[in-house]
């Protein structure tokens, strides 16, 4: 495509000209402008060759100047900003992601790899400073291993309400989501109540078979759940067998410790209802190693 300038419209209107030298003089000044010349051993000619190119690049700066997040972006092309390039002795200018749109695909590329979730974005991508109220040296340390380490045993992260375990769990997802792991995170009382919902209203549900397959499940709020026979044996029971089996890892947030635990998922005094409780608690903790966060 041929620049604009190329068919020399204007070159015998002498004050277009005196206006266009003033421009360029401005552009001359601005430090990004100023810093490409340099670095590329350039003039003030080639500014003259190429001035609608550089006053639409001086006009993307000016947007960009004052703008504190995306929510501000007055551009079309959101989270994007001009960049210089010189390629075969011609000017180019292209379009790259500003520091506000690095961030927004970083966020997607983390969430990409989260497959099945039913809690905010905001939760599974949990920073350091997030949890910096909960964590102390042996925290640090247990959760570095963890995601340093390959291990086939998840985590079994539990403490009083509040106490920041989901939260923690968040941080961990994050983390394992840079490493191109796909994720599963669900909080397991809702996951139960919609799944149910979607029985009645679809007659299957396929996030059973993700929460099967997926590299890392986090299940939060173990034990927070209405516990029927359904959703201890059909769901839960279902679920982290095939996991274990397949070795695929596993980790729990809860408010309740294993004694605890076994009461809640007891619905009935026989000998046939401890067989399967004992049967789900061992696999939960075989495939878990307890982490206590105090407050």
């Amino acid at each position: 495509m041929q620049n604009i300038q190329e068919f020399h419209l204007f070159d015998n209107d002498q004050n277009f000209q005196k206006q266009k030298q003033e421009s360029i003089d401005q552009l001359i000044q601005n430090p990004n402008i100023l810093k490409f010349l340099s670095d590329h051993s350039l003039n003030r000619e080639f500014i003259e060759d190429n001035w609608v190119e550089f006053l639409d690049y001086q006009e993307d700066l000016q947007i960009c100047q004052n703008c504190k997040d995306l929510s501000q972006c007055q551009k079309v092309s959101k989270g994007m900003q001009q960049l210089l390039c010189l390629e075969d002795e011609g000017l180019k200018v292209n379009l790259t992601p500003c520091r506000f749109g690095k961030a927004l695909l970083d966020k997607q590329h983390l969430l990409s790899h989260i497959t099945v979730s039913n809690v905010s974005d905001d939760l599974l991508l949990s920073d350091s400073h997030s949890i910096k109220d909960i964590m102390n040296k042996e925290l640090a340390v247990k959760i570095n291993e963890f995601l340093s380490k390959p291990s086939q045993k998840g985590l079994y992260i539990y403490g009083s309400s509040g106490c920041g375990k989901s939260t923690l769990a968040g941080f961990i997802t994050r983390s394992l989501s840079r490493k191109d792991y796909h994720i599963g995170y669900i909080h397991f009382p809702t996951y139960l109540m919609d799944l149910k919902n979607s029985f009645n209203e679809y007659g299957n549900d396929n996030n059973i078979e993700e929460l099967r397959n997926v590299d890392y499940l986090i299940i939060d709020d173990l034990g927070g759940e209405n516990v029927t026979a359904w959703s201890r044996d059909e769901v839960l029971a279902a679920v982290l067998t095939y996991r274990s089996q397949n070795k695929k890892i596993t980790l729990f947030t809860s408010q309740y410790d294993q004694e605890n635990l076994i009461k809640i998922y007891t619905l009935k005094k026989d000998a046939r209802e401890k067989i399967k409780v004992e049967r789900l608690l061992n696999t939960i903790f075989a495939m878990s190693m307890p982490i206590l966060i105090k407050q």
